[in-house]
């Protein structure tokens, strides 16, 4: 196999992958892939066996690497002139003079060739001496008549000081812990003076520091993407050297969406003016015309129920869209969206992980959302706290969820009027333009929509209310559906993950009879998805498990402790004013006279008082 000259910009085809020659430093060859920006370092001797075993392929020339002839015309007009006008008085000598240049001879001749070409300043003997050796050494090339380019300095430091440079750059400056290169140059400095200690008690010839211009220079020389590997990592290193060219945007306007969700930059409060937090936006975005046709926003951390809410109200908006693009979320990627958007006929894609230039229509859309909408409302937190400053956030904020949404939806519609520079127009103008063009899409009703994301449980019906996970319901068909469920059948009950407000209720035995049930708190259960609930559950368990039950035990027996010696004390008191009292003498009973009483005769059935 041919061996050639590794050039930056020269593409070779490695492993069926074809990377790209970045940088030649010291010795050591960088590529890149084009299609995965991953990075290969291979040594220049490795370079020339793998080329030559076949296992490297040149794949395209490098832009420099030209023909003679190529290269010749690539000259600029006053390059070109000055390489003819050389060749001219070089050849001359070669032809009449034989290559050797008496003065004299050489002097008319530059004369004669001079008036020829209409040079008006003709060189020197010399000179022309100079230019013939240079083309005949290079075998008559017309690029050695050229002014050469200066060089690379040779190094003039000890191989033993150089190779105490390459050491120190390794295991001290491309570390994790990135220390500078000041302290790097000294660690040298103070390595080479303890040698030359030990040298001089031998008697060897000492080494001499570089200086720290050098040391940097060794420094900067090496792969800018390989420093920054060992010093950063490499994910910093891949974001750092980065490059990706447009996106492919379809114009179908219904071909796909992409969603993600995110905090937004401002505080809310709930009907008595306490603080919530900062509320979730989960949004859709149409690549082809920046619409954004979907959108939640609710409290708590993304939910599978806020994605599918924004989703309903796409699909409602717009029309239904074949592919959502996002990213490895636990609101998309879960059973539940995933069999909705199958019966739906919605394809769901998911980004490379890690990739964050994957969804960058939407990132900068949320970068709209914050700084032209949520950063000018009161309660901000900005971007940063840097850039909150002083600002009371928590203290400004007075803007309920209600207020917020309506907020948005106003936001929203003038968002979609104004004039988008890569569309160079509207997103609205942009829409309508490529709808003209493009068959509609398949339409569902926001009541089809709700009833396919419809979920069931079997409840028991008491007192015309069900009840789940603290929640109730009640409504005047649920009496109807207790009374005909034998002693152990439950009833259905359907509900939408996306709103706990409103059930209906249903006998196994007539399926199709719903009877709708309303919530019993509808200031907390409407608009309540049952993540968060669940999340609202979770917390109070995990402050019930924190909770201290022994501080209560505690204080019951210490109030026991107390009944018990106020037992004692009382009976002591009764003790000692028993004591302290005079007993009364004995009564002595009385003798009855029997002639003050009547007396009866027992033995007949009739009984006579007594004659006095």
């Amino acid at each position: 196999m041919q061996i050639t000259e590794p050039k930056v910009g020269a593409q070779y085809s490695l492993d069926n992958h074809i990377l790209e020659i970045v940088s030649i430093n010291d010795g050591l060859i960088s590529l890149c892939s084009l299609a995965h920006q991953y990075h290969r370092f291979i040594d220049v001797t490795m370079f020339a066996s793998m080329e030559q075993k076949g296992k490297l392929l040149l794949h395209q020339r490098a832009a420099t690497d030209l023909s003679l002839s190529a290269q010749f015309a690539s000259l600029s007009a006053d390059d070109k002139q000055r390489c003819l006008y050389r060749r001219a008085y070089v050849d001359g000598s070669l032809q009449e003079l034989n290559g050797s240049l008496p003065k004299a001879q050489a002097k008319l001749l530059i004369e004669r060739i001079a008036k020829r070409i209409g040079d008006s300043k003709p060189p020197s003997v010399s000179t022309v001496w100079k230019w013939k050796n240079r083309y005949c050494a290079s075998n008559q090339s017309l690029f050695s008549l050229l002014k050469k380019k200066p060089g690379s300095r040779k190094k003039r430091i000890q191989a033993t000081v150089e190779e105490l440079i390459r050491h120190y750059i390794n295991t001290v400056y491309l570390t994790e812990e990135r220390p500078t290169l000041t302290h790097c140059y000294r660690l040298l400095v103070g390595h080479i003076t303890a040698e030359n200690r030990e040298r001089h008690h031998y008697g060897k010839s000492p080494m001499t520091a570089p200086s720290y211009t050098t040391f940097r220079r060794r420094a900067l020389s090496f792969d800018r993407f390989h420093v920054a590997h060992k010093r950063h990592g490499l994910k910093a290193a891949e974001r750092m050297a980065k490059a990706s060219g447009h996106l492919y945007i379809d114009t179908d306007p219904y071909a796909c969406t992409l969603f993600d969700s995110q905090k937004m930059d401002v505080n809310i409060v709930d009907n008595k003016g306490q603080l919530i937090g900062r509320p979730t936006l989960s949004a859709h975005i149409k690549p082809s015309t920046r619409r954004c046709p979907g959108w939640d926003i609710s409290i708590g951390p993304p939910c599978a129920e806020k994605m599918m809410s924004a989703t309903i109200r796409a699909i409602v908006t717009d029309g239904k869209m074949a592919t959502i693009f996002s990213d490895h979320g636990a609101e998309v990627f879960n059973t539940w969206t995933l069999t909705a958007c199958n019966t739906l006929g919605i394809v769901t894609d998911y980004v490379p992980v890690g990739d964050y230039d994957a969804k960058s229509f939407i990132e900068r859309f949320y970068g709209t959302v914050n700084t032209g909408f949520c950063h000018n409302l009161p309660g901000t937190t900005k971007g940063s706290p840097r850039e909150r400053g002083d600002y009371p956030s928590a203290q400004r904020a007075c803007l309920t969820l209600e207020q917020l949404r309506s907020a948005f939806t106003l936001w929203i519609d003038a968002y979609h009027s104004s004039w988008h520079e890569e569309l160079c127009t509207s997103p609205n103008k942009r829409h309508e333009a490529l709808v003209a063009s493009t068959p509609p899409p398949e339409q569902f009703s926001e009541l089809e929509l709700k009833n396919l994301c419809l979920s069931n449980w079997n409840l028991r019906v008491d007192r015309g209310m069900v009840e789940k996970s603290r929640l109730a319901w009640y409504g005047p068909g649920l009496f109807e559906v207790s009374e005909r469920l034998a002693p152990k059948q439950r009833a259905i009950v359907y509900f939408n993950p996306c709103d706990l407000g409103t059930v209906w209720v249903a006998h196994p035995n007539t399926p199709d009879d719903w009877h709708p049930a309303i919530a019993t708190n509808p200031d907390y259960q409407n608009g309540l998805s049952l993540t968060d609930h669940n999340a609202v559950r979770k917390a109070f368990i995990s402050e019930r498990k924190k909770f201290d039950h022994t501080v209560a035990c505690l204080k019951l027996y210490e109030l026991s402790q107390r009944i018990q010696e106020y037992q004692n004390e009382n009976k002591l008191k009764k003790t000692s004013s028993s004591k302290k009292t005079p007993s009364s003498p004995p009564l002595t009973r009385p003798v009855a006279d029997p002639s003050n009483f009547p007396t009866y005769q027992i033995g007949s059935t009739l009984h006579h008082e007594s004659d006095e």
